[in-house]
């Protein structure tokens, strides 16, 4: 029986932190433009519903109770 090496490449330790930092930020836009698209869709909700200044905020409160319950699923 002939032993079958599988060769994977090696990465230097510099490689990866750099590989693992790009994932990062790429995420990070990700989220930034998720978020960004939900308050564009929010403040024309309240634009276009004339909401007064409380109802605003309550809604931008439970978005942002939303947005925290989110991120507590995630870790």
């Amino acid at each position: 029986m002939r032993k079958t090496t599988i060769h994977s490449p090696t990465r230097s330790g510099d490689e990866v932190t750099l590989l693992l930092a790009e994932a990062r930020n790429n995420e990070r836009l990700r989220c930034a433009g998720a978020v960004s698209a939900r308050l564009a869709t929010l403040a024309s909700f309240i634009a276009s519903q004339r909401l007064d200044w409380s109802d605003a905020a309550e809604l931008l409160r439970q978005e942002a109770t939303h947005i925290d319950n989110q991120a507590l699923e995630l870790h």
